[in-house]
């Protein structure tokens, strides 16, 4: 049965309205593609559920209840959504103009994929750019070795994925998203990273605050890879570095160009052009 929506997007959200406002208008704006919004408040105190209220958005719906955490809250999203395309967003991370087009013609084109990740940027609140971050192709050995150096804020994924009973474990804070992705691709679906630019994370200080958490759980994390990766670790590390250098992670053409939201009603995109773009974090 053909669903009703190309993509549904996942927003969790908890007393962050001025940058959920921001957002929302990022995928309000994305007109190549037929979507739901669906934003899971975790019964904010900022005026986020009556701005809800209001319906700002056509294609946007959202439910206002207490969870047990962002991925309880991204769960109970995915249970709700009915787009073939799976995906979430957080408040403080926006769509590039195009990306939902893009993305829904992807995956036409590919139907033998089942999970894409693209490019970041990192952005201020003022929308001025720390730094690009660019993906490689999503190994399972990588991640559990290292890190999750593909970027949710760009993972999207066919819905035979939550069919098949894959949803995030609600018994991390930070490190779901890692969990989530190993376990996709340890059961053998077909992922690729695409070389584009598709969305931006602000850093705003507030999402830097989980640092001991993240690392005790990326800890846990590489603690349940098999004993052989972990006794290898450094040359597995060594292999990932030289696949993400090859593959052109490191090197950004001049300017980078984009546009987004910020501060504000977020009526319309601001642009930027930025001639020394790096690759490293440069945030004050």
């Amino acid at each position: 049965m053909k669903k009703s929506f190309d993509i549904s997007i996942i927003t969790p959200s908890f007393n962050m309205l001025d940058y959920l406002k921001r957002c929302a208008a990022s995928i309000a704006d994305q007109e190549e593609s037929a979507f739901e919004h669906i934003v899971v408040d975790g019964d904010s105190t900022d005026g986020t559920r009556e701005w809800l209220r209001q319906n700002p958005y056509p294609r946007m719906r959202s439910i206002s209840e207490k969870d047990n955490g962002m991925y309880d809250a991204i769960n109970k999203g995915f249970k709700l959504a009915k787009g073939d395309i799976l995906a979430y967003l957080n408040c403080d991370e926006q769509y590039l103009p195009g990306t939902l087009g893009f993305v829904n013609d992807y995956f036409q084109k590919h139907p033998q994929v089942d999970m894409i990740f693209g490019d970041l940027l990192l952005i201020r609140p003022d929308g001025s750019l720390v730094a690009y971050r660019k993906g490689y192709q999503p190994r399972w050995f990588y991640i559990v070795t290292s890190h999750l150096y593909v970027l949710s804020c760009t993972m999207f994924f066919r819905r035979r994925i939550l069919e098949d009973g894959l949803f995030f474990d609600t018994r991390y804070e930070t490190t779901g998203d890692a969990d989530f992705v190993v376990r996709v691709l340890r059961s053998g679906y077909c992922a690729r990273h695409v070389r584009h630019y598709m969305a931006v994370f602000t850093m705003t200080g507030q999402n830097l605050s989980n640092v001991d958490t993240g690392s005790r759980e990326q800890k846990q994390l590489r603690n349940s890879a098999p004993w052989y990766l972990r006794v290898i670790r450094w040359l597995v590390n060594a292999v990932r570095f030289a696949e993400k250098f090859f593959s052109g992670a490191y090197f950004q053409k001049k300017p980078l160009e984009y546009s987004v939201y910020v501060e504000g009603e977020a009526k319309e995109r601001k642009s930027f052009s930025v001639n020394n773009a790096s690759f490293r974090w440069r945030f004050e």
